[in-house]
């Protein structure tokens, strides 16, 4: 089958929805399949395509602030590549990245060309788009001409049903994880130099400095915990940067806790799992802010169980999916400084409590594999299987 996915964001940009593109699409759809990715072009893009093993077209992703909509000769070129690379490649099925807006321009070429295709949703961006009224009256066409519609959990499975997706061709598709990137084992001995670690429990959070994370009730969390005397041999590494990275540091300095976090800023992903074997306990309490953003599910919940770590996560959106609770990590009110503290003090007392989780969670890890799920994309998106039981909760 010639497959390919539209999308506007691509590498060398990153994102969790990224990484699951690029794991089912580029490296782990079923062999004898062939692959186009048609994606926006950041800068840097030309030199990361040479080297990438499925070829890529990319259409010119810039805006105008003073063209309304501003995106306009955006989708225009999105949707003109579209139909060059599907006529050119003799595609038979389209598989758009989100609903909007590269399910609205695979709805045109599905309708121009005679080709199906599929819609993937994430959580967060279709409650977003649900406030919106024209929006809002787009999706149930998207999803209603589409031949599959995949969501990342159970909880998106909720919104997309809301949505208007059709329950017969709504599918839920988990990201997975290569448990083996991070089994090790490895020498973080530079790690354990740099950050001071030696003697320490190490606390480790990966993810975008955004308020749904939850890293301003960690900070808050390791306050009330010096009190207890527990930071004497605690040091939280904090992964990635972000919109509230100023704010963070700023809280941090005033509640003193300077001698506990260490700020690393990004990570490449092939040094990504030194850090998850250097820490002991993976702590990231989402929560659903008030306009609707979500965690739609959570891969590093994922890496840090298949590397061995108990983790801590919000017990909201997807991250339901990705957590085995009180088996693999504890799933908390992100909202509730008092249940994160209680969750964080709990396992720092408690190393064989964390052993026993770490190790039930490489178990749980294994479950989530990619060659698994590009297997049930490849056979919806050809009009095989039936759809996952479906309800409109969450």
């Amino acid at each position: 089958m010639r497959h390919a996915l539209l999308t506007e964001q691509w590498f060398p940009a990153i994102g969790g929805s990224i990484q699951l593109f690029d794991a089912i699409y580029g490296e782990h759809m079923p062999p004898g399949d062939a692959v186009h990715i048609i994606a926006g072009g950041p800068p840097g893009s030309a030199a990361h395509d040479k080297n990438y093993p499925r070829p890529i077209t990319r259409f010119d992703d810039t805006r105008y602030p003073w063209m309304k909509p501003e995106s306009a000769l955006e989708y225009t070129r999105m949707l003109a590549t579209a139909l060059h690379v599907c006529r050119r490649e003799r595609v038979e099925v389209l598989h758009a990245a989100r609903v909007i807006p590269e399910g609205l321009v695979a709805m045109a070429v599905g309708r121009a060309l005679s080709i199906p295709y599929t819609v993937w949703v994430h959580g967060e961006e279709v409650s977003l788009f649900l406030r919106y009224a024209v929006k809002k009256r787009l999706m149930p066409q998207v999803f209603g001409r589409a031949r599959a519609v995949f969501a990342n959990s159970t909880f998106t499975q909720g919104r997309a049903l809301l949505a208007g997706a059709p329950a017969e061709r709504l599918h839920v598709v988990n990201p997975a994880v290569d448990a083996a990137a991070f089994a090790g084992p490895f020498d973080t001995a530079d790690l354990v130099e740099r950050f001071g670690l030696a003697g320490k429990t190490v606390l480790l959070t990966v993810g975008r400095l955004t308020r749904r994370k939850g890293h301003d009730t960690v900070l808050s969390a390791l306050a009330r915990l010096r009190g207890d005397g527990l930071l004497r041999d605690l040091v939280w590494l904090v992964l990635s940067d972000g919109e509230l990275e100023n704010e963070l540091k700023k809280t941090c300095a005033l509640l003193k806790l300077g001698d506990v976090v260490r700020w690393v800023g990004p990570v490449s992903r092939e040094s990504l799992p030194r850090y998850y074997a250097a820490a002991d306990i993976f702590v990231h309490p989402n929560r659903t802010l008030d306009d609707d953003d979500v965690e739609g599910f959570g891969m590093v919940f994922l890496e840090a169980s298949a590397a061995g770590l108990p983790v801590i996560g919000g017990r909201s959106g997807g991250v339901v999916d990705a957590v085995e609770d009180g088996v693999s990590g504890l799933l908390v009110d992100g909202t509730s400084l008092d249940a994160v503290t209680d969750a964080i003090a709990g396992l720092v007392r408690d190393p064989v409590r964390r052993s026993a989780m770490g190790r039930a969670g490489v178990e749980w890890a294994g479950r989530f594999r990619w060659d698994v799920q590009a297997a049930r994309v490849r056979a919806m998106a050809a009009g095989d299987g039936e759809a996952d039981t479906a309800d409109a909760t969450g």
